[in-house]
């Protein structure tokens, strides 16, 4: 009997060495975003239209490339095909989805939001400190529960250590600066953080579905984009649109380097796994923020708390991390029939 399709190389046996650095590059990506968007949210002293031109030139890239996506019309109509609005008594196995699992993209606009309006007074390496720290507490639930893909994951001794450990680099920071500002704005990186990790294991079992990644990647963006125009609308109506905006190009550079982020990892889990992924991505994110600090003010906000706090929150990822690869459904896999709670 034949064993069936082997693997990629990547996905379950030793990942690509420049996959890694990809994913690693693609975490530093997302700090620059949101350094970028950060500075663009002071320099208009609007941080809500900020973050609507960055995700409004996200989902403007998208919508003109998605027509052009290989297998994206194919996987749309599987997703449309497997989901259902809730499950009937009696009846046969349920389909594979919910409608709660095409809501990701609400997590996207609320990480811009979060970017454009705490960025620039945190820092980008406490903005990222706090971030990280809310996945590594999220991924416990989710993992645990079996949101994702994959098969469900206890929560074992190993990975509540690092979630103790996550939630302690990003107090250690702050307890010199404790303010109700401070605290306030470290809450809206480290709330964005814990959905993501929902967001990532919700996209998970869009792209397994579809057997296409593009279709859940343009479906983040519209809803972030509508999260974004709700919270717009709400500020224009306060305050009034910014009188006065920047003429840096790199200021608006946000949403491009969004849709780089979210490509690249949708992309990347195939050659690295999960879990590699995942850590690499954390790394880059980290020492990204770390070196923007560093560029932006001469390192005048990245002490040494900062920095011991960077290194535990590395250290908390791979505590937390997910077990390997091999012991995980790959997320390119097709799911079976299973009822979802």
């Amino acid at each position: 009997m034949s064993a069936g399709p082997q693997p990629r190389a990547g996905a379950r046996g030793r990942p690509r060495g420049w996959a890694i650095c990809a994913a690693t590059a693609a975490g530093a990506v997302l700090a620059l975003q949101a350094w970028v968007n950060g500075r663009l949210g002071e320099a208009v002293h609007d941080p809500v239209a900020a973050a609507a031109v960055s995700d409004g030139l996200s989902f403007a890239v998208l919508a003109l490339g998605c027509p052009f996506l290989p297998g994206f019309r194919r996987g749309a109509a599987r997703l449309a095909q497997r989901t259902a609005p809730g499950p009937a008594r009696g009846a046969a196995p349920a389909p594979v989805l919910r409608p709660w699992h095409f809501l990701g993209g609400i997590v996207g606009g609320v990480v811009v939001l979060s970017q454009a309006t705490s960025t620039a007074a945190l820092g980008a390496a406490l903005y990222t400190i706090a971030l990280v720290a809310g996945q590594s507490l999220s991924g416990l639930w989710v993992d645990h529960r079996g949101v994702g893909p994959g098969e469900a994951t206890r929560a074992d001794a190993r990975r509540l250590a690092g979630a103790a450990l996550a939630l302690a680099a990003v107090a250690v920071p702050l307890l010199g600066s404790l303010t109700a500002h401070t605290l306030w704005l470290a809450l809206l990186p480290f709330a964005a953080g814990i959905g993501l990790s929902w967001q990532m294991a919700v996209n998970g079992r869009l792209n397994a579905v579809a057997g296409s990644p593009y279709p859940s990647v343009a479906l983040n963006f519209l809803l972030g984009v509508l999260v974004v125009a709700a919270a717009l609308v709400v500020d224009l109506a306060a305050s009034g649109a910014p009188a006065h905006w920047p003429h840096d190009a790199l200021l608006y550079s946000g949403g491009l380097l969004g849709v780089v982020f979210v490509l690249a990892s949708v992309l990347l889990v195939r050659h690295t796994g999960v879990l590699v992924m995942g850590l690499a991505m954390t790394a880059g994110q980290t020492l990204g923020s770390l070196a923007l600090d560093l560029a932006a003010d001469g390192g005048g906000r990245t002490g040494i708390t900062t920095l011991l706090s960077s290194a535990a929150i590395l250290v908390a990822a791979v505590l937390a991390a997910r077990p390997p690869a091999a012991r995980r459904a790959d997320p390119h896999t097709p799911l079976p029939e299973r009822q979802l709670t």
